[in-house]
């Protein structure tokens, strides 16, 4: 396996790809709006910290149109000039901060997509569900940034099939299918272990959206399950019940992975 394809966690749901000099973010977020504003105010995206947290992206992947994925990614293209895909809402939602039409692009599930050296196929995947403000539904009319944490509506809720390098990764699937890693939130890798794990085969599991997305950089990543009981500290325990073979990596935040050394 070639030494150069390489993977970082960003936090939260956040993952940057990297493979034959190009790099493939997907839900890259950084400025982490503090808990307050899920009820109040207006917070602003940091572009100084999404510039130095991630300086060069090629592409942009989104799974849905959460302020916690999609935030951030007006001000990455802006500073890299990388195409995004996502869902009518994400595109909205780029647009509205600015995002140059050409760089905002649709997708829906079956797509394929050729980025560079990753071919992407688009599958579903499925949110825990959540209040209603926070649920499925429209962009509210006339939105003008900055814009409410309740104002990125989700629309639909995207996972990627990737292959690259003769590797085949998957992310935030609601289904599995076969993959040698596994990227998934621990909530939904949780509740649908034996199934997924069953489906997918994976020789490496690597959980996701675990930390506290309201705690800001650089502080150190803390668990946060505000859905239920499901825990990272669950997840070990769970896959060697369930007779996984696959190796459980907990990433550290911004940390290069070569997967060279991994698989």
């Amino acid at each position: 396996m070639p030494p150069s394809l390489s993977f970082q966690w960003l936090g939260v749901g956040g993952l940057v790809l990297s493979a034959e000099g190009q790099s493939l973010a997907i839900d890259p977020f950084f400025s982490r709006p503090r808990l307050r504003y899920l009820f109040l105010g207006r917070p602003k995206p940091n572009p100084d910290l999404v510039a130095q947290s991630l300086p060069h992206c090629d592409h942009v992947l989104v799974t849905h149109a959460h302020w916690d994925h999609v935030m951030d990614v007006p001000a990455l293209l802006r500073n890299t000039g990388a195409c995004a895909y996502g869902s009518a809402n994400t595109r909205a939602l780029l647009l509205i901060h600015g995002t140059a039409v050409d760089q905002a692009r649709l997708i829906a599930v079956g797509d394929h997509l050729s980025l560079g050296p990753f071919e992407v196929e688009v599958v579903p995947a499925r949110h825990p569900p959540l209040p209603f403000l926070f649920g499925p539904g429209p962009l509210r009319p006339g939105l003008r940034p900055p814009l409410r944490l309740i104002d990125y509506r989700m629309d639909g809720c995207f996972g990627f099939s990737i292959r690259t390098q003769g590797l085949r990764l998957l992310v935030s699937p609601a289904h599995g299918k076969p993959a040698d890693i596994l990227f998934a939130g621990v909530p939904a890798a949780l509740r649908s272990a034996r199934r997924l794990l069953a489906e997918t085969q994976p020789r490496l599991v690597v959980p996701m959206h675990w930390d506290n997305l309201f705690k800001p950089l650089p502080t150190a990543p803390r668990e946060f399950s505000p859905l239920g009981p499901p825990t990272l500290r669950s997840c070990g325990p769970l896959l060697r019940r369930q007779g996984a073979r696959a190796r459980f990596l907990v990433p550290d935040r911004f940390r290069v992975y070569e997967l060279a050394e991994l698989l």
